[in-house]
């Protein structure tokens, strides 16, 4: 019993672990859903989508937001529909160097009373939050590997050569100052441009 109880407790100390630290709050907190926000300010909400804009204002930030649901780690989800957009305020800078366009985001914040803006020459009202924490996620890329073992591989005769030898293909590397340089297994030489 005690190992099934030690075992569950890993498994939920390991769940919550998938949460950026500074995104955490404790389970009790009572989030606003960004669908619902209307009549709930100051109380706190986690949102988070795709950067659209960024602005810095003499003593904020200001990014603009398209929101997406929120995977259990608190990633956006992309998709084809969004659920609309937000403007998030941060005291102090947030590089649009770094906080790029397209980029994703997530924040913890106190939301605020709407504001009117405009995206493109749409008129549109601007749910607000105001954010303590601001997380930017990696660009991530997915890979599909497909590995496609050789039934063969594991024979005796696999292995042996009809060749007297085996060789690698050249590699080459062409480098800032002209040089070419081919590179083969357990040998390398470098020649120099002609021009």
């Amino acid at each position: 019993m005690k190992i099934l109880l030690s075992s569950i407790s890993a498994i939920m100390l390991c769940a919550c672990s998938s949460i950026p630290e500074k995104l955490q709050l404790p389970e009790t907190t009572n989030l606003v859903a960004f669908s619902a926000q209307q009549g709930h300010q100051g109380e706190i909400a986690r949102w988070g989508g795709i950067i659209a804009e960024v602005k810095n204002n003499a003593d904020n930030t200001m990014i603009e937001v398209v929101n997406f649901t929120l995977t259990s780690s608190t990633r956006p989800k992309r998709s084809t529909e969004t659920q609309g957009r937000f403007r998030l305020y941060f005291d102090g800078l947030l590089d649009p160097v770094i906080y790029q366009k397209g980029l994703s985001l997530t924040a913890v914040g106190v939301v605020q009373e709407a504001e009117e803006g405009k995206i493109g020459d749409h008129q549109y009202k601007f749910p607000v939050l105001n954010a303590n924490h601001v997380h930017l996620w990696k660009k991530t890329q997915r890979i599909d590997v497909n590995v496609i073992a050789d039934p063969f591989m594991y024979s005796p005769y696999y292995w042996r050569s009809s060749l007297p030898y085996r060789y690698n293909r050249a590699i080459i590397i062409h480098g800032k100052n002209n040089k070419n340089q081919t590179s083969t297994a357990g040998q390398s030489t470098k020649t120099q441009k002609q021009k």
